[in-house]
């Protein structure tokens, strides 16, 4: 029981791990809706930016340069399209990640039917009498009244 306990926690570990991949997602959504608004806006025109956690802010588009962070502080202009077709990998890539964890799950879900099953079936199968003296003395775990135990006694 202590290998279910273990798989559980893995299990809810993993499950964590998928809605922080779901809120990331969210995010990431929003923030292309953001960019399709910009892209679609003609310059000059007043727009709500989202800044993210549902904070808007009214903008100007003059230009629709973009300024994307590509990481360890490199900062590279970008048009609408190309960063959204930036976010669109994230978001498959993401989806994908997603996937894996779920069939981890699954895979996880699977294997404690197994053990649960092998546990119910050896749980049929009285014991408690293997030695050629028997010391069971009608104390069998067996559960099923008139089972015989392997030194022939039934209890």
């Amino acid at each position: 029981m202590m290998q279910i306990q273990m798989l559980s926690e893995e299990a809810q570990k993993i499950e964590e791990h998928v809605q922080l991949m779901d809120q990331q997602t969210n995010e990431l959504q929003e923030i292309r809706k953001s960019l399709e608004e910009i892209k679609n806006a003609p310059e000059k025109q007043e727009i709500l930016s989202n800044l993210g956690k549902g904070i808007l802010i009214k903008t100007e588009v003059k230009n629709k340069e973009l300024f994307v962070n590509i990481g360890k502080d490199v900062v590279v202009k970008k048009t609408p399209e190309q960063t959204i077709a930036i976010l669109d990998n994230q978001l498959l890539r993401l989806g994908e990640g997603k996937e894996e964890l779920i069939a981890r799950i699954q895979d996880i879900q699977k294997h404690v039917r197994e053990i649960l099953s092998q546990s119910k079936s050896s749980d049929k199968d009285c014991n408690c009498c293997e030695e050629d003296e028997c010391e069971c003395k009608d104390d069998c775990d067996c559960e099923s009244e008139g089972h015989e135990c392997s030194c022939g006694h039934k209890h």
